[in-house]
């Protein structure tokens, strides 16, 4: 189990039934009869969340952050920690912060990975030197660039994508987070291959470079398409503002 950081307080809404986000305001000590619910609860976010869920401790189920003693924190992320290991989980406490009359902490849940993994597909547009495949070069490896184009060589497919910069086709990469949140891609110190990458991780991210020059818009609407993305990460140049291509993208 890990921690992060402290924040300040603020009302959240109304609990929901579904989802995979549980408010409890304390964990402290519970029957066994109590604790097997609590447990099959915890089943039923996780199976919510594909393998994820975030408890709420310390805030009431309208989300009134009522807060509790440090104490009593700590005795609920406790019992949460025993509740994930009867489902083979783990659990990392995100952020603390104070509620009204105590402490409230928001802790991730995560199933322990077991040869499946959550994914999660991620299609990079903007137009053309935006800084796509740049962006996608140095969250996969963990290094900045040097301001020559070293972090998206690694994203390149053809020589002549080296020799001008550009992207022409669809590039994949992958960044990996291990059941504790980590990301895996540091830790492999050479070898970035796919396989490396996923038999240690729980969680994956799929950044789908594309091209973001005009004449490449067919394999780029291709890729918008074809790939069946969750997400559209839309990269506009600080130098260059909303222009080109990502009108055309953003359209």
């Amino acid at each position: 189990m890990s921690t992060k950081k402290k924040t300040s307080p603020g009302k959240k809404k109304q609990e929901s039934e579904e989802g995979n986000i549980e408010y409890k305001w304390k964990l402290i000590e519970p029957t066994a009869t109590r604790f097997e619910h609590l447990v099959s609860q915890l089943k039923f976010r996780l199976l919510e969340g594909q393998g994820e869920a975030i408890y709420e401790i310390g805030i009431e189920d309208s989300g009134y952050p009522r807060g509790i003693s440090e104490k009593e924190l700590k005795l609920s992320i406790a019992t949460l920690e025993k509740m994930a290991k009867k489902l083979d989980a783990e659990i990392t406490v995100l952020r603390t912060r104070d509620g009204e009359s105590g402490k409230v902490a928001e802790v991730l849940v995560r199933r322990l990975a077991e040869g499946e993994f959550l994914e999660i597909r991620v299609a990079v547009a903007g137009n053309v030197d935006s800084g796509k495949s740049t962006l996608v070069g140095v969250l996969t490896r963990g290094s900045l660039d040097n301001g020559r184009g070293a972090a998206r060589i690694n994203v390149f497919r053809h020589k002549h994508e080296l020799e001008t910069g550009r992207t022409s086709s669809i590039s994949q990469q992958l960044l990996g987070f291990d059941s504790k949140g980590e990301i895996v891609n540091y830790h492999l110190i050479e070898d970035h291959n796919w396989t490396n990458i996923i038999e240690a991780s729980s969680k994956i991210i799929t950044f789908i470079d594309l091209g973001g020059h005009e004449k490449y818009l067919k394999t780029t609407l291709f890729g918008l398409t074809g790939h069946q993305p969750d997400y559209v990460l839309l990269v506009i140049g600080a130098n260059m503002g909303i222009v080109g291509m990502t009108r055309e993208h953003l359209g």
